[in-house]
């Protein structure tokens, strides 16, 4: 039975039309700096920075990161945060599914630069929140899911997890045993995985509480979810 739905945040409810801003903030990087790229998004994603400011001053010894880079970098994070929009379907659905099941929202993101959650009204529509930020630790770690169902409350049956990325949100879904909501808006090929996976694909939001009412009502087979 799905009490809850755990929603991916970004190329899931949210998109920013200029891009993964930190595919911007690589290609601001040197040569010399970019092999510490994987470390500096894991930091900015998996420990509170008060703001982008901070995190860059954090990383500038280490990167040797110039005055001017780091004016470019929080600009990086400000055009984010101002480019960031639902898509168009996501308010509706969210409304919809609430009335359906618990909805929290469980994303890989940083700490600072989230106004747009209120301008958007996810936090209205989602007040419970897991930022790997706030958590210290990153999907598909087990240790991100373990925290929501531990924090809900609920067992790994109990909940569905819709999100974007086949590694993050489906792998770490059916990995902890929850149902994965694959949103597939490109018409990506379906990896290879077990046939038997709690999984449902679906092209877009809206067709998140359809899904949900049938799980709930006891389908599992693909054709009866649609």
């Amino acid at each position: 039975m799905i009490r809850a739905v755990v929603f991916d945040l970004w190329n899931t409810l949210v998109h920013s039309r200029g891009g993964d801003p930190f595919r911007h903030l690589n290609a601001l990087m040197t040569e010399a700096q970019r092999p510490f790229f994987p470390q500096f998004k894991r930091d900015a994603m998996d420990k509170p920075h008060a703001d982008a400011h901070t995190l860059l001053e954090r990383w500038r010894p280490c990167l040797e990161l110039s005055e001017a880079q780091c004016k470019a970098m929080a600009e990086v994070f400000r055009n984010a945060v101002e480019d960031t929009q639902c898509f168009p379907e996501t308010c509706d659905a969210l409304l919809a599914t609430r009335n359906l099941a618990r909805l929290a929202l469980l994303s890989n993101t940083q700490s600072f630069d989230l106004d747009f959650l209120e301008r958007l009204e996810i936090t209205q529509l989602i007040p419970v929140r897991f930022l790997s930020a706030e958590m210290g630790g990153l999907k598909p770690e087990p240790s991100a899911f373990e925290t929501v169902q531990k924090q809900l409350h609920l067992f790994p049956g109990d909940l569905a997890m819709v999100g974007d990325s086949w590694n993050d949100d489906v792998q770490g879904a059916l990995k902890a045993g929850w149902t994965a909501l694959w949103l597939n808006r490109d018409g990506r090929p379906r990896p290879a995985h077990d046939p038997e996976a709690a999984l449902v694909e679906i092209p877009d939001l809206s067709a998140v509480p359809t899904i949900i009412e049938r799980l709930q009502a006891g389908a599992r087979c693909s054709t009866c979810l649609g």
